[in-house]
C-alpha cells in the first residue's frame, strides 16, 4: 500500500511504520496472523476491574497485563506485530508508565511493530449511539493518539469484531475520517453463509447516497472465526500444531 508522504512526513525521520508487514513469498498461500486486542471498556466488570484484573471471579480479565506482557515480548523480537485497539485502556496505562517504557513504546509505534486501529476512546454500538457521541469518542482517542504518536499512530483501519449489527451511517463516518478499511465480525449467520458460499466476504461498501463517490466508499472485510488463548486451552487444542489451529479456524 502507498500512502502519501505529507500525511506519513516521519517516514523522513525515524518512523517507517507503512513498510512493517513482513514480505510475502510469490507462489506461495501467504498466512498473515493478525494478534489483536479485544477487551471490553466495560461489560460484565467495571472499567477499572478489567484495567486492574480486579473481580476475577466475574470474569479473568486483566488489561493493564495484556499491555505490560506484549510491549515485552514486542522488544525481545523484532519480527512480532500486534494490534491495538481500545484506546481507553491504552491511555489508562501509558499514564502510569515510565518516560523510558514510553520511548519504548513509541519506537515500537513508528517501527510499525505496535500498531492501533479503530483509534476511539472504545468500539462503539452502532444501532443505539447517537451519531454526535460516536463522533465524540473517536475524536478523544484519535486526539490522544495523534498527540502521542504523531502520525505512525494514526489508524488506518476501523475496527468493530464485536457490536451486533452495522449501521451504514458508521461506515459513512468511517470513510470521511480518512479510514483505508473497516473490518467487522458479527453479522447474520444467514448472510455469512451465503457470503461463504459465494466468496463475497469482502466488499466495497457504499455507505452513502448523497456524498459524491467515492467520498463514502469503504473497503469492507468480515472476520470468519476468531480463537482467544481461553478457547484454546478448554477446546483441548493448546498442543495442537498451527494447521491444527486452521483447521478449527477455517472450516471447510
Amino acid at each position: 500500500m502507498t500512502l502519501p508522504t505529507e500525511q506519513y512526513s516521519c517516514i523522513h525521520r525515524v518512523c517507517v511504520c507503512v513498510q512493517s508487514c513482513h514480505a510475502t513469498k510469490p507462489g506461495m498461500l501467504n498466512v498473515h496472523l493478525v494478534p489483536h486486542t479485544h477487551d471490553d471498556v466495560g461489560w460484565l466488570k467495571t472499567v477499572d476491574q478489567y484495567f486492574y484484573g480486579d473481580r476475577n471471579d466475574i470474569q479473568h480479565a486483566g488489561v493493564q497485563y495484556i499491555l505490560d506482557s506484549v510491549v515485552d515480548q514486542l522488544w525481545k523480537n523484532p519480527d512480532r506485530r500486534f494490534i491495538y485497539v481500545e484506546t481507553a485502556f491504552f491511555y489508562h496505562w501509558w499514564k502510569s508508565q515510565s518516560s523510558s517504557m514510553q520511548q519504548t513504546v513509541k519506537q515500537l509505534v513508528n517501527e510499525g511493530r505496535l500498531e492501533f486501529v479503530n483509534g476511539g476512546w472504545c468500539m462503539s454500538d452502532e444501532a443505539a449511539t447517537h451519531y454526535s457521541a460516536v463522533i465524540d469518542q473517536m475524536t478523544i482517542g484519535l486526539r490522544f493518539l495523534n498527540e502521542t504518536f504523531g502520525a505512525c499512530g494514526r489508524p488506518r483501519v476501523a475496527w468493530h469484531i464485536d457490536p451486533f449489527g452495522h449501521a451504514r451511517e458508521h461506515a459513512s463516518m468511517f470513510a470521511e475520517m480518512g479510514f483505508d478499511g473497516f473490518f467487522f465480525g458479527r453479522l447474520d449467520y444467514q448472510d455469512w453463509a451465503r457470503r461463504m458460499r459465494n466468496k463475497e466476504q469482502e466488499l466495497l461498501w457504499r455507505a452513502s447516497d448523497s456524498l459524491t463517490p467515492p467520498m463514502a466508499d469503504l473497503f469492507t472485510g468480515m472476520q470468519s472465526f476468531f480463537l482467544h488463548p481461553f478457547m484454546l486451552m478448554t477446546s483441548g487444542l493448546s498442543n495442537r500444531t498451527v494447521s491444527h489451529y486452521f483447521l478449527t479456524a477455517c472450516p471447510r
